[in-house]
């Protein structure tokens, strides 16, 4: 009799206490909630670089303070805080993340292994212009979208697919790509200018970033479409400052993202300019409630992501505490901070508190950062 009382004894604490792990599991605290909602660069290599910097991203990951990171070639905070101008310090390398295939594919199987649940790490491997991971470090080289453009769909799916396989293996599970700005000005410095557009046809743009999408998905990454909603007539850099592209815009840029996003899958994420587009709102389109809201009317129920929030268009304009209050309000439900023109070791904990404070203040709903949470937490149970 002593023994069965025992094990009901053992077995109701067991029901209880697993009633209380599925209760926390379906109502994360609100600082769980809110680390999922950013993603950050660093300073650090895996391999020794910068111990005191990559011992604070650790922390962030480890914490919960951030749900995702992303990898540069080059980082050029420090260049540009000595004043050298944005082009030429690009050409520089300076405390990168990626030095070779072996010290990457490391680097972020060990970012993973310390994340209390599935860590975003992503990438802006386009091709052409655009590749973190450049041949002269020993990876494989990726067209550009304006050599895939003329090339046959099934070609652009292929590439796309060793592509994602290759991420895979290095441990990405997002890669920020394909563009949707159709090439509208191909002097564009940010587009045209750098062949980053598959084409001036937006049918073409279509097919291409779908065949694109397709063979990222095909190999288990996550992928954005971007530039919402188009960047493709800018005449300006929204890295430097303010791009107003109202009397550029053409109507027919929204065909892309009206042909793909009432098809989109779990893991499709789509990227918000930070351009200004009167046609749509006076304020720029990754803090408008009224762009974004456009993507969410064309069907798309899956994760928003801003483009880097240190961009001069957004950080130069509004500073970082109203910009994320305003960002998080319009829709996004990721920010990201690339750290990459500025950089603060602690810039993901300190965005955090950031956000958490507005929330306990009112100033941004906790049934949004709801929303967002529940939009990230499907996007990664949908990649490897």
């Amino acid at each position: 009799m002593k023994n069965i009382k025992s094990l009901l004894a053992i077995f109701s604490i067991a029901v209880v206490f697993g009633g209380i792990m599925i209760y926390y599991a379906a109502n994360p605290s609100l600082e769980k909630m809110v680390g999922q909602m950013i993603m950050t660069g660093f300073h650090g290599d895996g391999m020794g670089e910068n111990p005191e910097e990559f011992s604070a991203i650790e922390n962030q990951i480890k914490s919960g303070q951030i749900g995702g990171v992303i990898l540069f070639d080059v980082d050029i905070s420090g260049l540009l805080a000595q004043g050298m101008d944005i082009v030429e310090a690009k050409k520089h390398i300076f405390s990168s993340n990626i030095k070779n295939v072996e010290q990457v594919k490391k680097l972020n199987t060990y970012l993973q292994s310390i994340a209390p649940t599935k860590l975003l790490i992503a990438i802006d491997q386009e091709g052409g212009n655009i590749q973190r991971l450049k041949p002269e470090h020993g990876f494989a080289p990726i067209p550009s979208a304006k050599e895939l453009g003329k090339v046959d769909i099934q070609t652009t799916y292929d590439i796309a697919y060793d592509l994602g396989n290759r991420l895979i293996d290095l441990g990405f599970n997002i890669d920020f790509a394909p563009l949707l700005d159709v090439d509208v000005n191909p002097e564009s410095p940010a587009i045209g200018a750098k062949e980053r557009s598959f084409s001036s046809d937006p049918e073409s743009v279509s097919q291409h970033g779908w065949a694109f999408a397709r063979g990222l998905s095909d190999a288990g990454m996550a992928y954005s479409f971007k530039h919402f909603p188009g960047h493709g007539s800018a005449g300006t850099d929204t890295h430097a400052g303010i791009t107003d592209i109202t009397k550029t815009y053409q109507d027919y840029e929204l065909k892309p993202w009206q042909d793909l996003l009432k098809n989109a899958q779990p893991n499709t994420m789509v990227m918000v300019a930070h351009v200004v587009n009167n046609n749509f709102d006076t304020m720029p389109a990754s803090i408008s409630y009224k762009t974004i809201q456009k993507v969410r009317v064309m069907g798309f129920d899956g994760v928003i992501i801003s483009d880097d929030m240190d961009m001069g268009a957004i950080a130069n304009e509004y500073g970082t505490e109203k910009a994320v209050e305003m960002a998080i309000n319009a829709g996004n439900d990721i920010l990201v901070f690339g750290n990459n023109l500025t950089f603060d070791k602690n810039r993901g904990a300190d965005v955090n508190k950031m956000i958490i404070k507005m929330v306990r203040d009112g100033k941004i709903s906790k049934s949004r950062i709801k929303e967002s949470y529940k939009r990230i937490k499907k996007l990664k149970e949908s990649i490897r």
